[in-house]
């Protein structure tokens, strides 16, 4: 969820500073009463403004994805996160991005392990 911009921020403080209750001011611009408490909070302290949170994911170089997957198309989202060294939600992801897919085939043959299991 996307923070609220500078100018909602400015407005709200703005609105209770003019005398509305936090209750009034929370319903007229429909946020939470939290919100107004904590924007009120932050504008006494001076930091107002939202707080850019760093992007701590890796990034995967796709050329070497592609690489891989040409490599190893039997390779699971479990085992190519085990040679990128990230989450396999990281590896599906990218695979999505690059429009490349992981189809799986059976060593078996589907009527083989049915004919077995009925033995």
């Amino acid at each position: 969820m996307k923070a609220y911009g500078m100018d909602l921020r400015e407005r709200i403080v703005k609105w209770v500073k003019k005398g509305a209750t936090r209750g009034q001011t929370a319903r007229r611009f429909e946020v939470s009463e939290r919100v107004v408490y904590r924007y009120l909070a932050a504008e006494r302290e001076g930091k107002l403004a939202p707080e850019k949170k760093p992007r701590s994911w890796r990034k995967i170089d796709p050329e070497k994805l592609r690489a891989e997957v040409k490599k190893r198309p039997d390779a699971t989202l479990k085992e190519l996160q085990d040679i990128f060294k990230v989450s396999h939600n990281g590896i599906w992801a990218r695979l999505r991005a690059l429009k490349l897919t992981l189809k799986k085939t059976h060593k078996i043959p589907r009527a083989v392990s049915t004919a077995a299991l009925v033995l």
